[in-house]
Order: C-alpha cells, then sequence, then structure tokens
C-alpha cells in the first residue's frame, strides 16, 4: 500500500465519526513543483498534503516526508 492510499485509509475511519471528516483531497508531492510524486517512487523528497472538512470548518494541512529505507 502506497503512503497516499495508506493516509486516505486513515482518514476514511475519521469519516465513520459522531463529527464526520470529508476528505477533499490527500496528495504526495515533490516539494520542487508540487507535481504529484508517482505511486512507484519509493525514495527521495516528498511533501504530504491534506484537505478536509470537519463540519463547517475546513482544515488544511501538510507534511515534508523523506521516502526511503531506515539505514
Amino acid at each position: 500500500m502506497c503512503i497516499r492510499d495508506s493516509a486516505r485509509a486513515v482518514l476514511d475511519e475519521a469519516a465513520e465519526e459522531d463529527v464526520p471528516l470529508t476528505l477533499d483531497y490527500v496528495a504526495l508531492v515533490d516539494p520542487a513543483d508540487f507535481t504529484e510524486v508517482p505511486d512507484g517512487r519509493v525514495s527521495g523528497e516528498a511533501v504530504l498534503a491534506v484537505a478536509a472538512r470537519v463540519g463547517a470548518t475546513r482544515l488544511i494541512d501538510n507534511i515534508p516526508l523523506t521516502l526511503g529505507a531506515l539505514t
């Protein structure tokens, strides 16, 4: 399962809460130009960006990631 799918699965669980979270988007992008990171890429820098709504409030967040094996 890729990072994008894993994040989406966690956020989909929040959609089942009493105050549901409605996901607008989950994107894994290259920090240099914000193009989508291909599913097959497993190393390098990336940004996981998320936007969702809880009630009338829109939440937007991102986190920088370094993809690859730990040494």
